[in-house]
């Protein structure tokens, strides 16, 4: 999952993951099928990972909640620029990999219903503005959540990222900035 986070699908080849595993061309082969067969689980890895990640932020308060998904976002170390492999393979093979597609929409499914909860909870519990209803904020902030992630990519510094963060949080909240 690693190697094709950081390198992405098309420039790493099987030689670089049997280096990178240790484990011999034959036996790979037998195990996992071909190169894309093995990129395909390991994106399901990492969109399971990134899905339970989600289910953990979404038993605070909804703003709470939705300050944690972010913070998900930026837990990794400032110099880490692999971004994230659900955008890297949106960019990569989105386009062109039906079965890559398919993965990504579904993923994209469950994180917005997740942050739709986390707005609808923050609405109750008046977290979050009401006068913002709450399909809009949804799709604001889910923009923004791909959107870090793009940053994050691309290097954007993270006092930045993190300024434009506490903007939108200020947003949902009803704030004046």
């Amino acid at each position: 999952m690693d190697l094709f986070w950081r390198r992405g699908y098309e420039a790493t080849s099987v030689q670089d993951l049997v280096e990178h595993t240790g484990v011999g061309r034959r036996s790979m082969y037998d195990t996992f099928g071909d190169k894309h067969s093995l990129y395909l689980r390991a994106l399901d890895r990492y969109l399971t990972l990134a899905e339970d990640g989600f289910r953990e932020k979404a038993a605070a308060d909804g703003l709470s909640a939705i300050r944690s998904l972010f913070s998900l976002l930026l837990e990794s170390p400032a110099d880490d620029f692999r971004g994230c492999l659900f955008v890297n393979s949106s960019t990569e093979l989105g386009p062109s990999d039906d079965a890559v597609a398919e993965r990504l929409a579904q993923h994209s499914a469950v994180a917005r219903e997740t942050l739709a909860g986390m707005i609808r909870q923050g609405q109750r519990d008046g977290s979050v503005t009401d006068r913002i209803d709450a399909e809009t904020a949804t799709a604001v902030a889910f923009n923004a959540w791909v959107g870090v992630r793009v940053q994050v990519r691309a290097r954007t510094p993270r006092d930045q990222i993190i300024h434009d963060v506490e903007k939108l949080l200020a947003l949902l909240n009803g704030s004046r900035t």
